[in-house]
């Protein structure tokens, strides 16, 4: 255990839901013996982020000035690491980390290099429609060796259902549904499963054996980095 945390501030919003959960197992994977072992956390969830998805596939209002913005909010109210729990919105990481003086996690990097390391080669990936059009996390992996699965058309849209659900307040019927595709043998094509958008992470909280989730996977990067000794 560190005998000091960095105070870590999360860039939240995006969406909320996911932002929300990520905070909640960032707590949940600290090593900490009771409340005054964990880091401080700033979360700042704001409204006025454009949609990154948007923004990149259909030339929509561009989001990295209010990312910039809140990046900035975060380290003056003394963050010391950012965390930007999004996968799509690593698409912005380098302009948001040039409006700041400390460090930004990167979420590619971290997912790799902790699938690598768990022995993964081929990840079947759950992930949304936009999270694949952009194509980052699939560059993000096949760059670094990795072959990702995807699911057929008919369980993909089931899989964009889920999340449809989710932003319309009914997460119970998209948890049912989802757990249902995580089973089904689509998954059972790649060596792990891999929940690939944070948008997802919240539908599946009590993951299978042998697989992963890149909020999990990011939130452990964001926890070594915060650690000092």
């Amino acid at each position: 255990m560190p005998t000091r945390w960095k105070q870590v501030g999360i860039i939240g919003g995006l969406g909320p839901l996911a932002c929300a959960h990520f905070y909640a197992r960032l707590v949940e994977l600290t090593p900490a013996g009771d409340d005054s072992g964990h880091p401080e956390v700033m979360l700042l969830s704001s409204p006025d982020i454009p949609s990154r998805l948007a923004h990149l596939l259909e030339g929509g209002p561009n989001p990295v000035p209010a990312l910039q913005r809140v990046a900035r909010r975060l380290e003056d109210a003394g963050s010391e690491l950012i965390a930007v729990p999004s996968v799509t919105t690593q698409a912005f990481i380098d302009e948001i980390a040039a409006a700041v003086a400390v460090p930004v996690v990167d979420l590619l990097t971290a997912v790799v290099e902790q699938l690598h390391a768990a022995g993964v080669r081929r990840p079947a990936l759950a992930v949304t429609d936009g999270t694949r059009r952009a194509g980052l996390l699939h560059q993000a992996l096949t760059t670094g060796g990795l072959t990702p699965v995807y699911p057929g058309r008919d369980d993909q849209a089931r899989v964009q259902e889920c999340v449809t659900l989710v932003k319309a307040g009914r997460s119970r019927t998209a948890r049912v549904r989802f757990r249902s595709l995580s089973s089904a043998s689509w998954a059972a094509a790649g060596d792990a499963l891999v929940i690939g958008c944070t948008d997802l992470s919240p539908l599946l909280p009590a993951l299978p054996p042998g697989s992963h989730d890149v909020g999990d996977l990011y939130a452990r990067a964001v926890l070594a980095r915060a650690a000092t000794s």
